[in-house]
């Protein structure tokens, strides 16, 4: 088990509180462009969304460019695109430099007193699959959700994975798509990215 300082304690529990405040707004609030890249915390760290996912451009907004909210693309352009099972993720990042790596274990404290189940690191990821909460998250939503949290480019990134009531996305199925998520975490320049005229920096629509 890892040996976790205060500042790293706060840093996991900063991250599994950020996503939860109001993140569900804007994805129900009409169409919006097909987001697909990003650019965190000013360009320091890169997130690609999973196949047929998009990222809410206004949760980028609304945090400063330090979380993401990510849906299906065609929910959230309103246009007929890849299928994919309903969910609604989240990435939030907040520096760290050398802090230690993240664990299971230091997760499972992050989100106590909420009880957990399936927990490990693959690759750089640490995860805990969390057995209550979800549909406090996500209207409808299954109380079983996935969180991780990895190292990437001096930053400690979290992420979250919630999906519909009774969906294999909040049993093993939520681990891959979870891993797929952390795959699309990479070091960025360190400077805000705009390859979109008009839109605000970190944010370059692309194709899926």
């Amino acid at each position: 088990m890892s040996i976790w300082t205060s500042e790293v304690r706060a840093a996991l529990a900063t991250l599994v509180a950020l996503p939860l405040a109001g993140c569900l707004a804007a994805v129900d609030a009409g169409p919006k462009p097909a987001v697909r890249n990003v650019a965190l915390d000013g360009g320091a760290v890169i997130l690609s969304a999973p196949r047929g996912y998009c990222v809410d451009p206004d949760s980028m907004r609304r945090s400063s460019g330090r979380v993401a909210l990510l849906a299906s693309c065609e929910r959230l352009t309103g246009a007929p695109g890849i299928a994919v099972a309903p969910a609604v993720m989240t990435v939030s990042v907040v520096p760290q430099g050398d802090a230690p790596a993240p664990s299971p274990e230091g997760l499972a404290r992050a989100v106590a007193p909420a009880r957990t189940g399936a927990g490990g690191t693959e690759a750089d990821l640490a995860y805990v699959q969390v057995m209550i909460g979800g549909e406090a998250v996500l209207p409808g939503g299954d109380p079983r959700h996935w969180r991780g949290a990895r190292r990437v480019a001096g930053h400690l990134a979290g992420l979250a994975v919630y999906a519909p009531e009774g969906s294999p996305l909040a049993g093993p199925d939520g681990r891959r798509l979870l891993r797929e998520l952390a795959g699309g975490l990479r070091a960025g320049t360190g400077a805000p990215v705009n390859r979109a005229g008009g839109s605000p920096a970190g944010l370059f629509p692309v194709s899926n």
